[in-house]
């Protein structure tokens, strides 16, 4: 795995991972469509947090990737959102993002959802670990959390996959039930 290429431009910062399968990459709104397979899904929607309601159609995905897109020169690294493509087609299979956790804004969650005829291929952990290993280089952070639903046994194991440790369970995140998970970055192993 590698970085392929960071690069800041006019004030806004490109992003494009390399892991052994996959491609993080800044989203378009062409990718309107697979991301409709993913935030259009009830089996991923039912997840999320902060909870959103199910995406219907991909004129309206258009709409949040647009937005996504405008938010992202904003952002402060390592926060971001990124589509996950395989390398071997350019298929988008999924998506990250690095934000700040409310109320307080000073914990940075990391966050991965997968079209579900992705599930079970690992691309979950290979693309979170990449972006992990870019966000404590290049971000200078001492630690990201991650936060699932206590039934979303995927997003749990996946957490567990990445080296991560249970913290504990609040409603401070979001105003949802939440297991806390966190990997300092003296922890990590890529």
């Amino acid at each position: 795995m590698g970085i392929r290429a960071v690069a800041a431009y006019a004030g806004k910062v490109t992003l494009t991972l390399k892991t052994d399968r996959l491609l993080i990459r800044d989203w378009e709104e062409d990718d309107a469509d697979a991301a409709l397979e993913i935030y259009g899904s009830a089996d991923v929607a039912q997840w999320l947090s902060p909870a959103i309601d199910q995406v219907t159609d991909a004129a309206t995905m258009r709409v949040i990737l647009r937005a996504w897109i405008e938010a992202q020169p904003n952002f402060v690294v390592p926060a971001g959102r990124w589509a996950v493509a395989r390398q071997e087609d350019g298929e988008v299979v999924g998506g990250l993002l690095i934000r700040l956790l409310p109320p307080y804004e000073e914990d940075l969650e990391i966050g991965w959802q997968l079209r579900p005829s992705a599930w079970g291929q690992g691309y979950a952990t290979e693309a979170s670990r990449g972006l992990m290993k870019w966000a404590f280089k290049e971000g200078a952070i001492d630690e990201l959390f991650a936060v699932a639903r206590p039934n979303n046994r995927r997003a749990i194991a996946t957490a567990g996959r990445l080296g991560m440790e249970w913290v504990g369970e609040t409603e401070k995140y979001y105003d949802l039930n939440l297991q806390v998970y966190r990997i300092r970055a003296a922890e990590f192993k890529p």
